[in-house]
């Protein structure tokens, strides 16, 4: 199964950097307690300034993704 973002990262390529972060990894540990994530999946938008606009853990459908992407984008 891939994961819902896929479908996103060519949509908005332009315009979002995707990442994948691996909490188990030696990279992503600090990151995944940065962010205070809690488990997998976890889904955070930031901002440049790195603000963290949108958090949500849990399996999340594509539509909820691309909306959440979308209002940020508008702003």
């Amino acid at each position: 199964m891939a994961p819902v973002v896929n479908g996103l990262e060519e949509t908005y390529s332009d315009d979002v950097e995707f990442r994948h972060i691996d909490a188990n990894s030696e990279e992503g540990r600090p990151i995944f307690q940065q962010f205070k994530l809690q488990g997998h999946p976890s889904y955070v938008l930031v901002n440049p300034a790195g603000e963290i606009l949108w958090q949500s853990l849990g399996e999340q459908p594509g539509e909820i993704l691309q909306e959440k992407i979308s209002t940020i984008l508008d702003k």
